[in-house]
């Protein structure tokens, strides 16, 4: 099984803050690709991107679904069929793909990040 690739795609410095946190957990992560929003454009960002696309099975993160890092993954998964888009990362989504992704179909893979990403999130009220 090929081992599927995560390019990170952030406003700022969010994605290397998470991967940062990733690695003081599970060490640090192979095929793992950080991308910051600051200072490109749409054209900018998914040039910089589309570096990152080899025809490897690929889950893109962002940050949340509708900004210039969603944007520009949307566009280059029109191209690149072997890609996934995830919107909204957090670090439990992160952990659930590094864990998984050399034991799951890449199918299965995207929807249990999703999941794990949403099991994430809990609220407590006192």
């Amino acid at each position: 099984m090929t081992t599927v690739r995560a390019v990170i795609v952030t406003h700022g410095s969010l994605g290397s803050a998470l991967v940062e946190a990733v690695a003081r957990v599970l060490g640090p992560p192979r095929y793992c690709d950080v991308v910051s929003n600051e200072g490109l454009s749409l054209e900018q960002l998914i040039g910089t991107v589309g570096i990152h696309l080899d025809g490897t099975p690929t889950v893109m993160f962002t940050d949340f679904c509708g900004g210039s890092a969603y944007a520009a993954c949307h566009a280059l998964q029109e191209r690149h069929p072997e890609t996934a888009v995830v919107s909204g990362v957090n670090l439990p989504m992160l952990l659930s793909f590094f864990t998984k992704r050399d034991t799951l179909p890449f199918g299965e893979l995207v929807a249990a990040v999703e999941t794990d990403g949403h099991r994430g999130i809990q609220r407590t009220v006192a």
